[in-house]
């Protein structure tokens, strides 16, 4: 029987202190208090560990500092918008006979075609050349021409209204040259001044005769009587 007047030894005392510390019951247990927070606090340490790093670690050498040297500056004026001024301006053009086209209807005159001399002529500045024959064969010595090129050509100083009177024939005689022509061709054109025209005219004019002579006489119809400008002649052969 233990003595109630003999003081209990420090190791028992402890263990009455435990005793009643783990073993007394309170609105939530003490122990399970504990346990609780300790849980809590090793989760917490799992979840979010040391941010220390940790192996191999290299740190970025520090930069110096950045001097910047003062440049003169050069200003690239190809980016900058360039302002202009735009005036307009009515220019009249005429169009030549050739096709060209000009400010001045005189300038026309540059572009006048050339011409044969040998089978062309001019009178008071008008010109008339035989540019081509095209004849067709019948018999031995005989034939028919079928078409005729000219241009007409007016460096005067009036227009002119043309009529191309055409004449075959193997000698120019009295006779001949009182006959009416063998063809008359009227193209109802006006030729103004610094202009000109070119043709190709279809007729079927007969002859005979190997070696034939063909004649144009040009003739202004605008004055009153019609008046003779000029004639032109060209040889030909059946051959």
């Amino acid at each position: 029987m233990p003595n109630p007047f003999e003081k209990p030894s420090k190791t028992k005392r402890i263990l009455t202190v435990l005793k009643k510390v783990f073993l007394t019951k309170f609105p939530m247990n003490l122990l399970f208090l504990i346990i609780i927070i300790t849980l809590s606090i090793v989760g917490f340490n799992y979840i979010t560990p040391d941010k220390i790093p940790t192996g191999n670690v290299i740190l970025e050498q520090e930069c110096p500092e950045c001097i910047c040297e003062e440049t003169e500056c050069v200003q690239d004026c190809d980016l900058c918008p360039v302002k202009t001024k735009v005036e307009k301006e009515n220019i009249i053009y005429y169009r030549c006979p050739g096709g060209a086209l000009v400010k001045d209807i005189d300038e026309c005159e540059s572009h006048l075609p050339n011409v044969s001399e040998e089978y062309s002529g001019t009178v008071e500045a008008v010109t008339l050349a035989i540019d081509d024959i095209e004849i067709e064969k019948d018999e031995e010595d005989s034939g028919f021409v079928t078409r005729v090129d000219y241009t007409i050509i007016n460096r005067g100083e009036f227009p002119i209204v043309p009529q191309i009177q055409v004449k075959v024939y193997d000698e120019w005689t009295l006779k001949v040259k009182k006959a009416p022509a063998n063809k008359i061709i009227n193209p109802e054109i006006v030729v103004n001044t610094n202009d000109y025209v070119k043709r190709q005219d279809r007729v079927r004019i007969y002859f005979k005769g190997e070696e034939q002579i063909l004649r144009l006489l040009l003739v202004d119809t605008l004055p009153d009587p019609d008046t003779e400008v000029l004639a032109v002649t060209r040889d030909f052969d059946l051959d």
